[in-house]
């Protein structure tokens, strides 16, 4: 079984990882990590600003992720000895390249996070997660 984790720099990346360890996935099963860091748009509020300070921005972003990949997969490797696990750090559009991963990779499975909300507006998912959910090649698994 192929399992893509996707994750960003939130604290809610801490509950994806809750939830995977909890799970008894099958022998043999690999895992990837991924994280995207996200294209600043030209035309957004961060294309004003210069673009060294944009540079530093996303370097800063990668960072992060990259921290956060690497705690992610130690945590799932220590949990599951036996398994395959991977990190990739891509940059590009979320929605877009998660997708895309997991069709080249052929994932069986894509678990991915949505913030949770309240009100009204809990009953309507974050972009990146609805885009997923309706777009994806194979089963999603939405983590709250």
């Amino acid at each position: 079984m192929k399992v893509l984790i996707a994750v960003d720099d939130s604290k809610f990346s801490q509950k994806i990882g809750d939830f995977v360890v909890r799970q008894a996935f099958p022998a043999g099963t690999e895992f990837v990590v991924l994280s995207v860091v996200e294209n600043m748009l030209v035309g957004s509020y961060m294309s004003v600003l210069p673009s060294p300070m944009l540079e530093e921005i996303k370097a800063a972003a990668r960072t992060t992720c990259h921290d956060t990949l690497e705690k992610l997969a130690a945590r799932i490797a220590e949990h599951y000895p036996a398994a395959a696990v991977k990190q990739e750090l891509l940059e590009g559009f979320p929605k877009e390249e998660i997708i895309e991963y997991a069709a080249s990779w052929g994932a069986d499975l894509i678990i991915v996070g949505t913030h949770g909300r309240r009100g009204l507006s809990r009953f309507v998912m974050g972009s990146v997660s609805q885009a997923v959910c309706q777009s994806a090649p194979c089963s999603v698994l939405l983590v709250r």
